[in-house]
Order: C-alpha cells, then structure tokens, then sequence
C-alpha cells in the first residue's frame, strides 16, 4: 500500500460490535490489534476503531475515532459522505450499507494488484440489482442480522431479487411508511414472494421452490432487521457529522523509517542487514514517492 499513490484508513470492529448478532463476542483484543495499530502509524496510515461512543479523528496525527457500529457500516458512511473514495473489503454486507465504489480482490490471485471494482451504479445498472434488491438477498439467504429463510441459499435469494420488484418495493415500504404500515404491507408482499417461489408462474426462477416458500417464517421480515440495514448506526448518525475531512495529499503522509525499523528490530527480531534488505523493495519506494509527491507540491505552490 505504502508504494501506491493513496492513503489507507484501516477500520477495526470493537469490543461492542452487535453483541446480539447471535455470534460470540470477543471480550479482549486479539492479541495482534495493539502491534499492527502502532505499525499502522508508523507507515503514516490511519485506523479507526468501532465503539460505542463517537469521538473525531484528529486531521494530522495517527490516532483513532471511534465510530458507534460495524466497521463496514461505517466505512459505507464515509465513502457516501466523501471522506474515502473507495472500500476494500470481503464482507458482502458492504454491498447493503449503500457504498458507492468497493473493491475486493480476485479470487485464487496472489497480486494484490489485481482487484474487483463495483460501484453503485454498476450494480444498478449493470448488474440489474438495487439497494432494495441486495437487502432482500440478505433477508432470504440470511446475514449477520438474521439467520434467513431455511433452505434458501444465494442462488435461490439472486433470481427472486433479479426477476421481481419485492425488495424495491420493500425498501420503500420501510422508508415511506410508519411502523404499523410496514407490517402491513409487508405481509403482502411475503404472500407474493411465497407465490413466486412455490408456483414459478412465469418460468423467471425456471424451478419451483415450494419447500422454501413453506419455510419463510412468521413476521418476515423483521423491521428491526430491515433497520439495521437501511439505518445502520455510524458516527454520522451517532454525532450529525461524522467524521472530520482528512487531507487525502499522500504528501501529507510520511513514514517514520527510523521508528518503523526499531519496531521490525524489537517485535520481528530482524538484524539491521535483514532490515535494510526487506525495505529496499516496497517501503522505500513508498517512502520516495511520498517525499516527490511533497517537492513536487512544494514546487507547484510555490510558483506563479
């Protein structure tokens, strides 16, 4: 990352993330967070740390905020609110939090150069799959909200989104109106998706997937559900504003070399000769183009 033109900003999840996702809860760190954070720093990146109470990221220094939710949830906020351009993740919830551009890398490829980029139009247009589309997939196959429709995998829950407008119609259902009428309407559009599936009446699924109809539970789906989705808490909507806009100048950023190699000689074990040789290749070509991309601004604002 440190030989690319662009500044990282790593987001942690915390001790308090969601502790009724029905997964165990890690009570401590993982005994890696403190060392990787402080070499984090070291390289000039950012990390950020989810947690209960927001706090503001400073504009200069290497310190943490802390946002009030999930990592992804949060990272989606700050892309839509133009604090980062893009997401790097391989947690599919991302796609539901409303990011607009993320990336992730290609499967079975060990260059990290080599990614996947969608975007929000992309997966609109392209893909033919809106927000209210990918919320439903996540309610029929199940996340890390809810546990879904016994026996309806991605597959199943792709075509129902692809070749019907429930979950459009879903999403704006929730977002248009109150709690009672969400209920409501919602039961109708359940009737219509059990229809879908169990009759196929137009050959869209080209199978019939009555088992699955039969298994959708009672008060599918749960508004809570939906909720935690669609109004994610983040530090934007935990403080109004979110997070401070962070000079994205890589120029802005410079690593620590000297700190940087106390750190491999204290917690790597490396000797000063394995040292200098690990970061002839990729931190000092970072490190050069950081300090041209500084001479380059410095020259360029100092002209008329």
């Amino acid at each position: 990352l440190l030989k690319l033109p662009l500044h990282a900003v790593f987001v942690f999840d915390g001790l308090e993330r969601l502790p009724d996702k029905g997964r165990k809860v890690r009570s401590s760190p993982h005994w890696l967070t403190h060392d990787f954070q402080r070499m984090l720093e070291l390289f000039s990146f950012h990390w950020t740390e989810v947690c209960s109470l927001p706090l503001m990221m400073s504009l200069f220094s290497p310190v943490s905020y802390q946002a009030p939710s999930e990592a992804e949830a949060e990272l989606a906020a700050m892309n839509v609110h133009g604090i980062i351009h893009a997401v790097m993740t391989e947690d599919s919830d991302i796609l539901i939090f409303g990011a607009l551009c993320i990336i992730r890398s290609a499967k079975n490829d060990k260059d990290y150069l080599n990614v996947q980029v969608f975007t929000e139009d992309g997966l609109e247009h392209g893909c033919s799959l809106s927000q209210g589309d990918r919320l439903l997939i996540a309610l029929l196959a199940g996340g890390d909200y809810d546990e879904g429709v016994p026996g309806c995998g991605i597959e199943i829950a792709h075509k129902v989104a692809l070749h019907s407008k429930i979950g459009w119609m879903m999403l704006d259902t929730f977002l248009s109106m109150t709690p009672y009428e969400f209920s409501e309407r919602a039961k109708e559009l359940v009737d219509d998706l059990r229809t879908l599936l169990s009759t196929d009446p137009y050959n869209f699924l080209q199978h019939r997937y009555k088992s699955v109809a039969d298994h959708i539970p009672h008060g599918f789906p749960q508004r809570a559900v939906v909720s935690k989705y669609v109004h994610a808490l983040t530090s934007f909507s935990a403080a109004g504003n979110g997070v401070l806009t962070l000079p994205w100048d890589v120029s802005f950023y410079q690593p620590d070399l000297a700190s940087l190699a106390d750190f491999c000689r204290q917690h790597l074990g490396w000797e000063d000769d394995a040292i200098i040789e690990k970061m002839y290749g990729g931190v000092w070509e970072g490190a050069y183009l950081r300090a041209l991309c500084k001479v380059s601004n410095t020259v360029f604002i100092g002209s008329h």
